[in-house]
């Protein structure tokens, strides 16, 4: 949530995103090719601006899969962001022309853990689906990238997405969104000052990349989409959109619980003076003043919150490897620099000095306030003396009451909240479901035989023993992955504009039943639903899911 880029200056980058000029609805920071170039051509805010997108590469040359995290990246990528290379050289706007053969760069994890940190690894080659890239250069140690939350073990440029596309490649395809896109500012300019000039562009901009292909009122509604910018420091990440809401409500949660533990703490010191006072009432005797026995019960409180803030740095190392684990899948691993950070600390420390100086003022005021005869006499006549109209003791703990409470109201809101998530029905049996992944493409199956092949495993896996259903579908629940088009009806009420956008998946006869979701109306595919039957699709929850 705070850690900055790893690279010069990243308070001066931007992230781009689109947005209806009209409609209230949150930037998109999603762009196709030929929106890109649009950008790149016609923007004049940005010392240095550059796209990439995340992919999966597939490192084996035979065999089994070996998958690496890679990137495709515009070539002004490592310059525009200031990252100097480790070995060789680093990728350049000359790698990034329309039928480039492709080039490399690696990681520094990935040199130092895949090739031993051999100098002799750059200006060799590496097997990326399948094709060769030649390796030109290793970026700089503690540079993981710009999306928090993944690292990428190999970068390439983007005109090598024709090399793994082949015909239908995205670089053509006008409809494909899947580049992201940052920007350095100028010297001088505001983020305010790039939204206007960039709302400025945005009519040629959206002009130059007009899919032709859509519908008319799609073409409308894509020439009323504005570019914006934000600010880009930390980077981007979807870890940060799915968990910055819990991890802010969390953080007030823990503020809580640390403000009843100063309470607690506060009651523990007020009794600890108590049985100073004697000490108290000879320092003052030997001439210490209020000030000066005023400071020495702080620091001590200080000293006491500090050995706390180291404590917890080292449950929070620990605490940190935990989650982390935790929200990562075997499929997506989640990545995360979890070196200690200097803004980190800095709070820490913080924290740890107003802490201790808020659960240490009122017992320090309150045990200097002494009178010298009354602690000579003794408890009795200490006691005689000592006011009680104020007791700081009962506004502690009428405090900590307070606090309590509302934690265990918000507690048992949370638990009703997730015990409604675990009960709620999200329209497949989640149970006992198991997903298995091949891609053909990759696996160099020709065209006009990938959908038997298709047939054929899942023909096996449901062959296997122990499985009682099998299906396949292109999209697969809760995946993070969307295809989306509009649809057209032929009635009177038919959908327009935003309300005609629908959801798609193709998927196989088996699909509904392996997944137990059930057809409320109707009926679901089986073997009447061939390539030379009437095309068919049964709409479920907002879904459209088509045989395939």
């Amino acid at each position: 949530m705070l850690r900055l880029l790893p690279v010069q200056k990243p308070e001066e980058l931007v992230l781009l995103a689109r947005t209806h000029a009209l409609l209230e609805s949150d930037p998109t920071p999603s762009f196709t090719n030929a929106l890109w170039e649009e950008v790149r051509d016609h923007q004049d805010v940005f010392s240095g601006v550059f796209s990439w997108s995340d992919s999966k590469f597939d490192l084996s040359r035979g065999g089994a899969v070996r998958q690496a995290n890679g990137i495709f990246t515009s070539g002004n990528y490592f310059r525009t962001l200031g990252v100097p290379p480790a070995a060789g050289r680093l990728m350049a706007a000359a790698d990034d022309q329309p039928g480039c053969p492709g080039v490399a760069v690696l990681s520094y994890g990935f040199w130092q853990d895949h090739f031993g940190a051999a100098e002799g690894a750059v200006g060799g080659t590496i097997s990326l689906d399948h094709h060769i890239f030649q390796i030109v250069g290793v970026s700089a140690p503690g540079f993981y990238g710009v999306e928090i939350g993944q690292n990428f073990d190999v970068a390439v440029p983007v005109c090598a997405a024709a090399i793994f596309d082949g015909k239908e490649s995205r670089l053509e395809h006008r409809s494909w969104w899947w580049l992201r896109i940052i920007g350095r500012r100028k010297p001088g300019i505001s983020v305010e000052q790039i939204n206007a000039r960039l709302g400025v562009i945005s009519p040629e901009v959206f002009a130059g990349a007009l899919p032709p292909d859509w519908d008319p009122q799609g073409k409308k509604d894509f020439l009323k989409l504005r570019l914006v910018s934000s600010p880009a420091a930390t980077g981007t990440s979807y870890l940060r959109r799915r968990f910055g809401e819990p991890l802010h409500i969390l953080m007030a949660v823990v503020g809580l619980v640390l403000l009843i533990a100063c309470a607690n703490i506060a009651s523990l010191m007020l009794a600890r003076g108590a049985a100073r006072n004697k000490e108290i009432a000879v320092r003052k005797a030997l001439g210490a003043t209020r000030a000066r026995l005023i400071r020495q019960l702080l620091t001590e409180c200080i000293l006491l919150s500090s050995a706390g803030a180291v404590l917890g740095i080292l449950f929070a190392r620990w605490g940190n490897a935990l989650l982390v684990h935790y929200i990562s899948t075997g499929r997506n691993p989640v990545f995360l620099d979890l070196s200690l950070d200097g803004r980190v600390l800095a709070f820490t420390a913080s924290v740890a000095v107003l802490t201790g100086t808020l659960f240490g003022v009122l017992p320090a005021l309150r045990s200097t306030k002494v009178s010298l005869s009354a602690a000579m006499k003794g408890q009795q006549a200490e006691e005689s003396e000592r006011r009680v109209r104020f007791r700081p003791g009962r506004c502690i703990v009428a405090f900590q009451v307070a606090l309590s409470l509302v934690l265990l109201v918000t507690a048992g809101l949370f638990l009703r909240s997730f015990v409604k998530l675990v009960t709620l029905d999200i329209g497949f049996d989640r149970n006992n479901v198991l997903v298995v992944n091949a891609n053909l493409k990759t696996a160099k199956v020709p065209r006009e035989r990938r959908l038997a092949v298709y047939q054929d495993i899942e023909n096996r896996l449901r062959a296997l023993s122990g499985v009682v259903a099998a299906g396949r579908s292109v999209m697969t629940p809760i995946s993070g992955y969307e295809w989306n088009d509009r649809i057209h009806v032929d009635s009177r009420n038919a959908p327009t504009g935003e309300a005609s956008l629908c959801y798609f998946n193709y998927v196989s006869p088996g699909y509904f039943g392996t997944m137990r979701s059930p057809i409320l109306t109707g009926r679901g595919f089986d073997a009447r639903d061939t390539s030379t039957a009437t095309s068919v699709a049964p709409p479920t929850a907002g879904n459209f899911f088509c045989h395939h």
